[in-house]
């Protein structure tokens, strides 16, 4: 079942020794099965998640333990996949980053999510912007300015707008509908 396929480039046993092999099957988040029937642990140092097919470069240590160091080849090149095994946090230090994709970028978490710009603006820009909380969306800002062709609010229990000086203009018509009108 298992095809031999891996080829040895340091005879020292004393010492580690580098081969390269195919990956067969995960064990768990970290374990892989080779196509030779051994396991081997991915590497800290190894961000690509092996996955099967791939062609990897492997190491055996002294202690007859195997890790995958890197991942060489894959046959499926749609998807990869960056962690860092055994760590429950990745930070990325730099002094600029720049993530960009042709086609689409999600982001997801099952917690908190927070985009932060201490200094210089954030901006958004899109077609279409939407915005969704099954709670409560909150904006606070010093000024607010936002200049629309259509603006519609619906509110099903209460809509107030108060403020030290509130200007309603229209340059055509000015509507207040309701059973009952409160002035003053």
């Amino acid at each position: 079942m298992f095809a031999a396929n891996r080829r040895s480039f340091s005879r020292t046993r004393s010492t580690p020794q580098l081969s390269e092999a195919v990956i067969h099957e995960a064990v768990d988040n970290e374990m892989w099965r080779l196509q030779d029937g051994l396991c081997a642990r991915q590497a800290t140092s190894c961000l690509i998640t092996p996955q099967a097919g791939d062609r990897v470069l492997l190491v055996c240590m002294a202690d007859d333990s195997h890790y995958v160091l890197h991942v060489l080849s894959r046959q499926d090149k749609r998807s990869a996949t960056l962690a860092v095994p055994g760590t429950e946090r990745l930070s990325i230090q730099q002094g600029s980053i720049d993530v960009s994709a042709t086609q689409t970028i999600a982001m997801r978490a099952g917690g908190e999510v927070a985009i932060t710009a201490l200094h210089g603006p954030l901006s958004l820009g899109a077609p279409n912007i939407f915005t969704s909380a099954t709670e409560s969306l909150v904006h606070t800002a010093r000024s607010y300015v936002g200049q629309v062709e259509q603006l519609l609010f619906k509110a099903s229990q209460l809509l107030r707008l108060h403020g030290e000086q509130v200007i309603v203009t229209a340059r055509q018509d000015a509507k207040i509908d309701a059973e009952r009108i409160s002035l003053g």
